[in-house]
């Protein structure tokens, strides 16, 4: 697997990245910009991630793009598909288990067929920050994106030269606010956290625009899932060594706030997870890493996704003491997998 490798601080790291988006062809959209939308979400970049802008001035300049377009697209896209009811209907699973062998993250990716042609894996090694390891899905929301290659470096998932890991699952909730967008989040803590602590301060003091739920696990065992509304959030830790987030609320108070079965009523994100909980304990006791495909790549299993608009696109095994992360992809077809260093 080719794994592109960006260097050096904001700045040349925006430059480095606005060749690759001119050299793909990358078209910004030429809609109307909703300027108050604009006003409130650079504000809260200029206060809370001022370097993500001056990373964007890179892009910007090496790629020949309109600055203020191409901020715009970054810092208003997950905002703006709420304010225009877009229907995405990510579903994804993440879980822990801590076993007699160690700490073990699972977590599969489940999103539009298209992506699998177009993730990546790429490393960032910033000396201003933690250096770490993302993958994403190009930061798309359907086919159109793929056609316009407005194909972006935004993570979905990221471990750190620390041994932090922090991936993101689809939540149902129809709230949004001015913050920073789920990636930058994910970004953000990567770049500068160290313990799951650490990661929840973090949340503490940081807006984020629109709901999603959080995995977060550390070298040292510790284990958190934050499920966010954009307004507030709640932290949930592991019941008896296990912990496991798909895609509703499982604290008693978000859940009334949980759309899910609203908007989806067929969603399997209740199958997943006491999919996932059973199969996890029928083994718990001598988990291993080579245990966490059998969980999430079972051709049989929920766990696993082929539908026409959905398909399980990544797994991560993840040994959090070890520090061995495992990578598997094509996961229903001929499965490659690669072990991945920081």
């Amino acid at each position: 697997m080719d794994i592109k490798i960006f260097k050096g601080n904001f700045l040349e790291i925006g430059k480095q990245q606005g060749k690759i988006y001119r050299k793909n062809g990358m078209r910004l959209k030429n809609a109307e910009m909703n300027s108050k939308l604009f006003k409130n979400q650079l504000r809260i970049y200029k206060r809370y991630y001022p370097e993500l802008l001056e990373e964007f001035k890179g892009i910007s300049e090496s790629g020949k793009f309109d600055e203020e377009r191409l901020i715009y697209e970054f810092i208003t896209k997950q905002g703006f598909r709420f304010i225009k009811k877009f229907d995405l209907q990510k579903a994804c699973t993440i879980f822990g288990v801590r076993s007699k062998k160690g700490v073990f993250v699972g977590r599969n990716y489940d999103w539009c067929p298209v992506t699998e042609k177009i993730f990546e894996v790429y490393k960032v090694l910033n000396p201003e920050r933690n250096s770490f390891l993302a993958f994403t899905d190009m930061g798309i929301s359907d086919a159109a994106d793929v056609k316009l290659k407005c194909l972006f470096y935004d993570p979905d998932d990221a471990i750190n030269d620390k041994g932090l890991f922090i991936g993101l699952t689809f939540a149902y909730n129809d709230k949004w606010s001015y913050g920073l967008s789920s990636t930058h989040m994910i970004k953000l803590i990567a770049e500068t956290c160290t313990t799951v602590e650490d990661a929840l301060n973090m949340f503490k003091k940081v807006p984020l625009c629109c709901p999603k739920n959080f995995f977060v696990a550390d070298k040292n065992g510790g284990m958190a899932v934050i499920e966010h509304t954009s307004k507030r959030f709640k932290v949930l830790y592991p019941e008896n060594d296990v912990l496991i987030q798909t895609n509703h609320y499982v604290d008693s108070e978000l859940s009334k706030e949980d759309t899910v079965l609203i908007h989806k009523p067929t969603h399997n994100t209740f199958l997943r997870y006491y999919e996932a909980l059973q199969n996890i304990n029928s083994r718990k006791e001598k988990f291993q890493l080579f245990d966490v495909i059998k969980i999430l790549g079972g051709r049989k299993s929920c766990v696993c996704q082929s539908y026409p608009d959905m398909r399980t696109i990544w797994s991560l095994a993840l040994d959090m003491k070890n520090r061995k992360y495992k990578l598997y992809w094509n996961v229903l077809g001929k499965r490659k997998e690669v072990f991945l260093k920081i």
